[in-house]
């Protein structure tokens, strides 16, 4: 901007710098529309970038093949097999190994059995010598003259020979139902024979049972116990002795006579009983050696 003065004869000419209004450049309203608020926010928002869309190979726009849909299906159908398989190999190797617990527990069980059957063998071995010459003094000789004998063989004659066979294995293969986990199925049978042999053992011993009962409520009423003496009172299973002047409480010869036809009943009847313990210990030798070579378990 140019200021011209005039004073007299000369005149000078000064230029001036423009103010800071002047070189602020102004708007035009032709040349844009755009308020004060869109202007701050055109300053403010940054321009969304443009992204490339890449189309996946399973979009849900894509369409799969045939030999897709198999793939999965095979692949899906092979994982379940697979865990199936692998569930089954676990359930096999857990039943053997509950196979062999359980024959080594019944081979244990076998063999109490065998020493439980050799003892009661002895014992009714001597049963069977006594009663038997308690039936021949009953029929044979006087009683009254034969007092001592008859007390001494009464004693022995009434002892009871019963095997306690061991069932803890037994037991539980029966009510488990775990005779199933026994593969071969000859030893199976051989466990039920002997199982049916016991019941046959223990349906003897309970009618030798019962006639002994029998027996001894008529021996109370011809024997009294004060002619007995033990022979150490501090253990009484060393057994008794006779008194000399023992007597018989009642030698009515019709309770004499019923008296002896139990001992007889019995005795027959124990003579049937020991027969199949000797039986049943070679069927439980037998089984023991079945299992231990089935098995290959070590003796003991």
């Amino acid at each position: 901007m140019e200021v011209k003065e005039s004073s007299g004869s000369s005149s000078e000419t000064i230029s001036t710098l423009p103010t800071a209004e002047e070189q602020t450049p102004t708007l035009s309203l032709q040349s844009s529309n755009l308020s004060a608020e869109d202007l701050s926010k055109a300053d403010i928002e940054p321009k969304a970038e443009t992204m490339e869309v890449h189309k996946h190979p399973h979009h849900v726009m894509h369409k799969k093949k045939w030999h897709e849909y198999f793939l999965e299906f095979f692949m899906l159908f092979l994982a379940v097999f697979l865990g199936f398989l692998a569930e089954n190999m676990r359930e096999h190797f857990v039943d053997i190994r509950k196979e062999k617990e359980y024959m080594h527990s019944l081979v244990n069980d076998l063999r109490a059995d065998v020493q439980d059957i050799e003892g009661n063998i002895q014992l009714g071995a001597m049963v069977t010598e006594k009663l038997d010459s308690l039936v021949y003094l009953l029929n044979y000789k006087n009683p009254d003259k034969n007092t001592q004998d008859f007390y001494r063989l009464a004693v022995v004659a009434g002892r009871i020979v019963q095997v306690r066979f061991e069932d803890r294995t037994s037991s539980q293969l029966k009510n488990s139902g775990s005779l199933r986990l026994v593969r071969n199925s000859g030893l199976s049978d051989s466990i039920r024979g002997y199982w049916g042999q016991i019941k046959i053992n223990e349906q003897i011993a309970s009618r030798m049972g019962d006639l002994q009962s029998k027996s001894g409520d008529l021996a109370m009423q011809i024997l009294s116990n004060k002619y007995y003496v033990l022979n150490n009172s501090a253990n009484p299973f060393e057994g008794r002795r006779v008194k000399d002047d023992a007597k018989l409480l009642n030698n009515d010869p019709k309770l004499l006579a019923q008296f002896a036809n139990f001992a007889n009943n019995r005795l027959i009847v124990l003579y049937i009983y020991l027969m199949n313990l000797r039986y049943t210990k070679a069927m439980a030798s037998r089984l023991i050696a079945f299992i231990k070579k089935e098995y290959h378990f070590a003796d003991d």
